[in-house]
């Protein structure tokens, strides 16, 4: 059971590959692309969506900087970046404080919607506890 039913914009930018994620999210999510930072920045802040989803490359390349320019377009909105290699899939989150840390989610790339479900619902035990919630909230997807 989804726990909400939501949009997420793909941001098609450097050298990140999140078509095969993107795919395996329009199961549960309406996907739709965007190829500029900018304009994914500007609906961003128009749409305060649930979480913006990046691929990884952007957070070792750009640090903490990314995820404070994100935050600053959609206050409340998470920030979470995907790194895949070949099955495989973490899903990652900095904290919101200074400290540094990331919350690591991995998961089977197949599974990825389970555990973007899993992320946004903030239940990482199970299905305790959820519900499915019709709120037009949304995930944006970025690469």
């Amino acid at each position: 059971m989804p726990i909400e039913v939501a949009n997420i914009v793909v941001v098609e930018q450097g050298q990140g590959d999140l078509n095969s994620p993107s795919r395996l999210l329009q199961s549960r999510y309406r996907v739709a692309t965007c190829p500029v930072e900018s304009v994914a920045l500007e609906y961003l802040s128009e749409s305060r969506p649930a979480a913006v989803l990046l691929d990884a490359t952007a957070l070792y390349l750009e640090g903490p900087g990314i995820v404070a320019r994100w935050r600053t377009a959609s206050p409340g909105t998470r920030v979470l970046f995907l790194d895949q290699d070949g099955p495989w899939a973490l899903l990652m989150e900095l904290s919101e404080d200074d400290s540094g840390q990331v919350a690591i989610n991995p998961c089977a790339l197949g599974d990825l919607a389970s555990a973007l479900d899993e992320v946004l619902g903030g239940d990482p035990g199970g299905n305790e506890g959820r519900k499915e919630v019709q709120d037009d909230r949304m995930a944006v997807l970025a690469v």
